[in-house]
């Protein structure tokens, strides 16, 4: 069980930061390939990059001490989700919305961490694998429950046939769900997209 908990861990801390680390590189090297754009863009991105690396090395760093992910320092789960549908914007042409309903309330520190997470692999899951022009990310707050919504657009997929990554990713968030008692469900269709929805009570 830790050796478990220790690979969704940095499954769910380096390997996303990294990743966003090689979308900006990608994005880099074609914009170099393509010779169409500044010097000034190519700073930015190249401030993304150190950004995200940064992000990466902190949150290294908290999960030998298992503290909160840095998004969620000093703010609400709210905030910490709009940060990062914010950065990973700049790492894709996906279009990617950020929509919140209801009163925001502050959860749980543990409830929080594993709603982030959750959303986090989501995100990087379709933005990765589901060829989508649209990603939705939404977190509406009831009185009794929170509820996020991960939704693309893309190619969606056969919950029977997942690749390793993905699957690795659908099960660290699967155990997510559980540690917290919330309610995961998961609906894709090779062709129809893939949504995934949350709902854990407040």
């Amino acid at each position: 069980e830790e050796r478990n908990r220790m690979a969704r861990e940095i499954h769910d801390t380096l390997a996303q930061a990294f990743t966003g680390i090689l979308l900006h590189v990608g994005s880099i090297t074609q914009m170099l390939a393509d010779d169409s754009g500044s010097a000034q863009i190519y700073l930015e991105r190249l401030e993304k990059i150190e950004e995200l690396a940064r992000t990466g090395l902190a949150e290294a760093r908290r999960s030998v001490v298992a503290l909160r992910p840095q998004l969620l320092e000093e703010s609400t789960l709210h905030s910490a989700l709009h940060r990062l549908v914010t950065q990973m914007r700049s790492t894709t042409k996906t279009t990617l919305i950020y929509e919140s309903k209801g009163i925001v309330c502050s959860l749980p520190t543990e409830v929080e961490n594993h709603l982030l997470r959750i959303g986090q692999e989501a995100l990087t899951n379709a933005i990765r694998y589901a060829n989508a022009s649209k990603i939705l990310v939404e977190l509406v707050y009831h009185d009794a429950q929170c509820l996020l919504r991960i939704q693309d657009d893309g190619q969606g997929f056969g919950l029977g046939s997942i690749s390793s990554p993905v699957g690795f990713g659908l099960l660290g968030m699967s155990e997510r769900a559980e540690r917290i008692g919330a309610h995961l469900a998961i609906q894709s269709q090779p062709g129809q997209g893939t949504e995934i929805v949350v709902v854990v009570g407040v």
